[in-house]
C-alpha cells in the first residue's frame, strides 16, 4: 500500500509539474506569440489555412455539391471557385501533408451523407507515408473541432500529441497568429507562379532522374480501408482522384501505388481517376514546384474533372439546385 501511495503522489506531482510548465511555457510571450512554439519545432502555430477553412466550413452552407479532402496536393489542386462557375457548390478540407490516416478522421467528423454529395479523396503516395507528425500536429491546433483534435491524438502512438493536444486546450479562446497570404477563401490556396527557370530547364533537357522508392505504411493503408467502409456506413458517395504529377515526380514509379489503391477499392463502388500522366498539363507552365499545380494547370486540370464528373453522373445540375 505505502508503494502505490507513493506512486499515486509521484505521478499527480509530475502531472501538476507538467500542467505548469504547459501553462508557463504558453504564457510567455515572445515577439507576440507563446514562447512554447520556439521550444519544439513540432508545435504548429494557430492559424493560417487550416484554421481559416475550417471556421469556414463549420459557418458556411450545408450541402455542397462535392466536398475535396487530402494533402496540400488537394486544397492547392481543386478550386470550389472553378466548380462554383460551373454550376456545383464545393468546398476544399485539405490540408497540409494530411495523411490517409488524418483524412479518415476529418471524414468522420465532418462528411456526411447530407451536407456532403460527393466526396473527392485527392489520394498520393506520399498519405500514406508513416511519418505524419506535420499533418498531426496542424490538425490537432487548427482543426475547428474539439472531438476531432482529441480522436486524432488519441489515436496516435506519438506521446507528442499529448503535448500537442494539451497546447491545443490552452489556446483554445485566442485568436489565431498569423493569415497566408495566398489563402482565396472555400478552402482553396492559389499559387500563381511557374516553375523555377533552373527547374524548366532540367525538366526541357530531359535529365534522367532517379528512381526512388515508395514506402507505403500498413497503418495507412488500414486506414484507407476504414475510409471505404466508413463511407460506405455513412451512405457517401465517393471518387478517388490521383491528381497530376509533375515530370519531376517521375509518374512510373507510381503506378504499383495506383494498383494498390484499385485493388483495395475493387468490391466497393468507388469510382478512381488517374489523372497523374495529363497530357495537357506541362510541368514546366502548370506547376509552381515538383508536386503541385499552379493556378493555370489547376484551371486546366479542374475543368477536365468536371466534364468527366458531369459524363459519370457524379455530378449534377439538377441536384445542386
Amino acid at each position: 500500500m505505502i508503494i502505490i501511495k507513493h506512486l499515486f503522489v509521484s505521478l499527480l506531482t509530475i502531472f501538476g509539474l507538467y500542467v505548469i510548465g504547459m501553462v508557463t511555457l504558453k504564457n510567455i510571450k515572445y515577439k507576440g506569440k507563446p514562447i512554447i512554439y520556439i521550444t519544439n519545432e513540432y508545435y504548429t502555430w494557430k492559424g493560417g489555412d487550416t484554421y481559416n477553412k475550417y471556421q469556414e466550413f463549420k459557418n458556411g452552407i450545408k450541402n455542397y455539391d462535392i466536398v475535396f479532402v487530402g494533402s496540400s496536393r488537394a486544397y492547392r489542386g481543386y478550386s470550389p471557385f472553378i466548380f462554383e462557375s460551373a454550376g456545383y457548390k464545393a468546398f476544399n478540407l485539405g490540408t497540409s501533408a494530411q495523411s490517409i490516416k488524418n483524412t479518415y478522421f476529418v471524414i468522420k467528423h465532418y462528411i456526411n451523407s447530407t451536407n456532403c454529395k460527393l466526396l473527392l479523396i485527392d489520394v498520393f503516395a506520399g498519405s500514406f507515408a508513416k511519418s505524419d507528425l506535420e499533418s498531426t500536429s496542424d490538425l490537432i491546433e487548427n482543426i475547428e473541432s474539439k472531438n476531432a483534435a482529441c480522436d486524432i491524438a488519441l489515436n496516435n502512438s506519438d506521446v507528442r500529441t499529448m503535448n500537442m493536444a494539451s497546447l491545443r486546450l490552452l489556446t483554445e479562446s485566442d485568436n489565431s497568429y498569423y493569415q497566408n497570404a495566398d489563402y482565396t477563401g472555400k478552402g482553396y490556396s492559389m499559387n500563381p507562379d511557374s516553375m523555377s527557370l533552373q527547374k524548366q530547364e532540367q525538366y526541357f533537357a530531359k535529365i534522367k532522374l532517379h528512381d526512388e522508392k515508395i514506402e507505403i505504411d500498413e497503418e495507412q493503408m488500414e486506414y484507407f480501408k476504414n475510409i471505404v467502409d466508413l463511407c460506405r456506413m455513412k451512405n457517401i458517395k465517393v471518387v478517388l482522384v490521383y491528381s497530376p504529377v509533375s515530370y519531376f515526380d517521375n509518374y512510373k514509379i507510381h503506378k504499383p501505388f495506383i494498383n494498390l489503391l484499385k485493388q483495395n477499392i475493387r468490391k466497393s463502388n468507388i469510382i478512381f481517376y488517374d489523372y497523374g500522366k495529363c497530357d495537357s498539363i506541362n510541368t514546366a507552365y502548370h506547376f509552381y514546384d515538383n508536386s503541385h499545380l499552379n493556378q493555370a494547370g489547376v484551371e486546366i486540370f479542374n475543368k477536365q474533372l468536371i466534364n468527366k464528373l458531369v459524363k459519370d453522373k457524379l455530378l449534377n445540375k439538377e441536384e445542386s439546385k
